[in-house]
């Protein structure tokens, strides 16, 4: 059976415009709200993320204070080595992916 012209528009339409109906959300509501919607990591085309923007993900992500940065390998994998103090003073130890920015404990 041949599906119609008419429905072959309509699916078209509807699929065309799904993305932004999705992002419009997002896109409405206020920066600070917005920020909690980018994952916790980003991939960096050729290069490595500094110090700086390894304690900036860890700081969102647990609040606190960053008490100390190091840089180590783990599993093989380049890595900076966070210690951080959190807003109930607990100290925690994170590892911060150089290439692709993601957190792991």
């Amino acid at each position: 059976m041949k599906p119609s012209s008419a429905f072959l528009r309509t699916f078209f339409l509807i699929f065309a415009l799904f993305p932004g109906l999705c992002s419009a959300s997002v896109r409405g509501l206020p920066i600070s709200e917005r920020e909690a919607y980018k994952p916790e990591y980003r991939h960096v085309q050729g290069g490595e993320i500094s110090r700086e923007e390894a304690a900036s993900l860890v700081k969102r992500r647990y609040g606190g204070k960053i008490l100390a940065i190091s840089e180590t390998r783990k599993n093989g994998q380049a890595v900076y080595r966070v210690k951080g103090l959190s807003d109930k003073s607990q100290v925690y130890v994170v590892y911060v992916d150089k290439q692709s920015g993601r957190i792991s404990r």
